[in-house]
């Protein structure tokens, strides 16, 4: 099975990737990658247990790497993680950052002449090109994915969609267009 890899870290942001990693499970495995082998703690409390450290990471056995929002302290001076995303994105595989996670690519380099979104302090802005910053909800350029923090779910479909698992019934299902097995049988007892 293909593997996407799942950055987490102190204080991630769980939820932002919910969408994502739901539609992404049925066809690739998801495989936690942090700083260190200890235990995370989630922004609501929630206890991960990262498969991999990051310096155990090759990029050739992953389809892309997702990171969520969270306290961006956490990855300040994570020179294996920012060389990490650069080796992703030279190898055009997906980059995909949420929230406050397009930190971790700007502190890469990738923003330069692309446009992007995130949710985060503007005095944190120090590394971000601010000119390229969309107020979008979601922004894809080729290989790269940001979307704001409450966009979860566009952000989700997105990342599925560029994997070619997306479909009109999660898209619909996850967009909150109502769930289409049900509006079915209302209409047929109608």
């Amino acid at each position: 099975m293909k593997k996407i890899l799942l950055f987490v870290y102190p204080t991630f942001a769980e939820f932002e990737i919910t969408v994502a990693t739901a539609l992404l499970k049925k066809k690739y495995e998801i495989i936690t990658a942090s700083l260190t082998k200890g235990l995370i703690i989630s922004e609501t409390g929630l206890q991960v247990q990262p498969h991999i450290e990051l310096s155990e990471v090759r990029v050739d056995e992953y389809e892309g790497i997702i990171i969520p929002g969270g306290d961006e302290v956490h990855m300040k001076d994570a020179d294996i993680l920012f060389s990490v995303i650069r080796q992703f994105s030279e190898k055009e595989k997906l980059v995909a950052a949420i929230c406050a996670g397009p930190y971790a690519l700007a502190r890469a380099g990738l923003f330069k002449g692309i446009s992007y979104t995130a949710t985060i302090d503007y005095q944190k802005l120090d590394c971000f090109p601010v000119e390229n910053f969309v107020y979008k909800e979601v922004v894809q350029h080729s290989n790269i994915i940001t979307a704001q923090g409450h966009a979860f779910v566009p952000f989700g479909i997105a990342v599925a969609s560029y994997f070619g698992v997306a479909n009109e019934h999660n898209i619909n299902f996850y967009g909150g267009k109502g769930n289409m097995m049900m509006d079915k049988l209302l209409h047929e007892n109608v």
